[in-house]
């Protein structure tokens, strides 16, 4: 939130999903709405049950009036007080603007850029934080809540093999928190990846896939039996 209110374009509006939680996120917003009101930026909040994360994604999208939606989750923010300034107005036939992404894990961080487009029938090729959407492409079509882990990734591989405008633009959109949802979900997020690679028409058995199928279990195994420490150990190392 703080990284939303420094931003110098102030032309959006801020809205939160909530999933009825008792945490008192509610006191927290209504105390809130007084910063962002000096700042004249709108700011709603809804708290209901949900169906999981990207339910109440969709929902933001039903209830948001801009023309670009962009998802921050607890401990995202965006990467600097110049960023919405920098990226809009956004090209007129773009659909899906993306950028790179700062990764961030128990004090260590590192720059990802964003992976070519292609990359999108393996895996996903930039962040989800770190891309903003043309609304009516969620109105038309909403995150299939069928994937619990991996819907984002569903919807973009869809929109690029429809031939939907992604624009990249070399800068940190945004600074992600390892070790989020899908992060703590990697064998369920593994194999909806391999569901929709099969229901969109590619999936491809190859000798480097069946390497990578075999990489992938021996990692999970390696957590298995030693444990979170090692992973990271092996994190830290990465992100100096």
């Amino acid at each position: 939130m703080e990284s939303v209110l420094s931003q110098d374009f102030t032309d959006f509006e801020y809205l939160v999903i909530d999933g009825a939680s008792d945490d008192g996120t509610a006191t927290f917003l209504d105390e809130a709405k007084r910063t962002f009101d000096e700042k004249k930026i709108p700011i709603r909040y809804l708290s209901e049950a949900d169906q999981g994360i990207y339910d109440a994604m969709n929902k933001g999208t039903r209830m948001a009036a801009g023309e670009w939606l962009l998802f921050l989750n607890a401990g995202d923010r965006l990467a600097s007080a110049h960023i919405l300034q920098d990226l809009f107005p956004a090209e007129k036939d773009a659909q899906i603007l993306y950028g790179d992404t700062i990764c961030i894990y128990q004090g260590g961080q590192k720059l990802y850029p964003a992976l070519p487009l292609s990359r999108l029938t393996e895996e996903m090729a930039f962040c989800h934080q770190s891309a903003f959407i043309r609304r009516g492409l969620l109105l038309e079509t909403p995150y299939d809540l069928s994937y619990r882990v991996c819907a984002d990734h569903h919807f973009f591989l869809r929109m690029y093999l429809a031939g939907k405008v992604f624009v990249y633009r070399q800068t940190p959109i945004a600074v992600y928190e390892i070790a989020g949802y899908s992060d703590n979900n990697k064998l369920r997020a593994h194999r909806e990846q391999l569901r929709m690679q099969r229901e969109l028409g590619v999936f491809r058995l190859s000798p480097a896939r069946l390497l990578r199928e075999c990489v992938f279990y021996l990692k999970l195994g390696v957590k298995r039996v030693f444990g979170q420490r090692l992973i990271d150990q092996v994190r830290r190392r990465r992100l100096r």
